[in-house]
């Protein structure tokens, strides 16, 4: 997509280049002539109702738009914008002097559909994090205010220790403890408990896609069933499962206020990060299976270890764009839930 950044840098580098006559063509006016035209389109994806702004420039630099002729899929156009009242792609195009431009595509979209927005909270965690404390308690706070906040408890260098923390605390750039991310995209603003909003303000935002899950077990055979529903026309998703553990107890260093006592015998650690059934950063889901008002299931099995409390077991399924750290949305389900998709 020609950009309109692009149209004012291009502006400028013509203007501040130097040259001869001999560099130019000109007619007889000694006017340099045009012999090609770059056109520009305020967005290259909207939504069905909305306008984009057309404008055109030629190869002198000069703004062509008002007097430029603008064309939708070979159809004339008023003006230089136009409100896209169709769902579809369309190509653009722009005329001058019998001079054809670029041709630009915009797609459009239809109108999404809105889904309830689950928030996801990382915390990067030790037992021997004497600081830690402070995103627990944090938690703790958040969770008596919301049901809609979704936990992952990342351990490092304790017994609940997740054998791919490193490659997550690299790749989220985590370098040091505690540290908690707010739907993998910005830090939880120390000190936590005095900032709960950052955390609720993320749920009156708005979510194009829903998770839900079905799960049973037998044995030590766990299977689950999770299903993405798309209310926009992603390019590209990938799809994450992980488990967690709630319930585990050991002792946990306190160096706050927030608590009482160093080290805080017995401390329940709940939402513990266990292992990750897709890829760490989740899979790709199949480009054809995307789509707005689209569905898309898949089934996973888990044989659950002996070590893990299979009563303190869940399951939190998380969606992506694929090209993007930040989640869209989060859901976490305990064995044997049947959910259904949430508005």
């Amino acid at each position: 997509m020609k950009s309109l950044f692009g149209k004012i840098f291009i502006i400028f580098l013509l203007l501040g280049c130097s040259g001869s006559e001999d560099d130019q063509s000109t007619d007889q006016n000694n006017t340099p002539s045009v012999n090609s035209l770059e056109m520009y389109v305020s967005s290259d994806e909207i939504i069905v109702g909305q306008s984009i702004l057309f404008s055109v420039f030629d190869n002198n630099g000069k703004n062509r738009t008002t007097e430029a002729k603008f064309y939708v899929n070979e159809s004339e156009i008023d003006g230089s914008s136009h409100t896209f009242n169709d769902i579809g792609t369309f190509d653009i195009y722009a005329k001058f002097q019998n001079i054809k431009s670029n041709t630009e595509q915009v797609v459009v979209n239809q109108v999404p559909i809105e889904y309830k927005q689950y928030v996801l909270v990382e915390d990067y965690t030790g037992t021997w994090c004497g600081y830690c404390t402070r995103v627990s308690y944090a938690i703790e706070q958040l969770k008596k205010q919301t049901n809609d906040a979704i936990v992952i408890a990342i351990h490092q260098g304790d017994p609940m220790q997740f054998g791919q923390e490193s490659t997550l605390r690299s790749h989220f750039g985590v370098t040091g403890f505690p540290t908690a991310f707010i739907d993998r995209k910005a830090r939880w603003t120390p000190p936590e408990p005095a900032n709960l909003s950052e955390v609720i303000g993320k749920l009156s935002n708005k979510s194009y896609a829903a998770l839900a899950m079905d799960s049973s077990l037998d044995g030590d055979m766990l299977t689950i069933k999770v299903k993405l529903k798309m209310g926009y026309n992603y390019k590209a998703l990938k799809l994450g499962l992980y488990i967690v553990e709630d319930k585990l107890i050991y002792d946990q260093r306190n160096w706050t206020s927030y608590y009482q006592g160093d080290p805080i015998k017995n401390y329940e650690h709940n939402d513990v990060l266990r292992k990750s059934i897709t890829g760490l950063l989740g899979d790709q889901i199949p480009s054809d299976q995307l789509g707005h008002d689209k569905e898309f299931e898949k089934e996973f099995q888990y044989v659950i270890p002996s070590e893990f409390n299979k009563d303190n077991i869940r399951m939190i399924a998380f969606v992506t764009e694929a090209s993007k750290k930040e989640t869209i949305n989060v859901r976490s389900s305990k064995i044997g839930e049947s959910q259904s998709f949430e508005k």
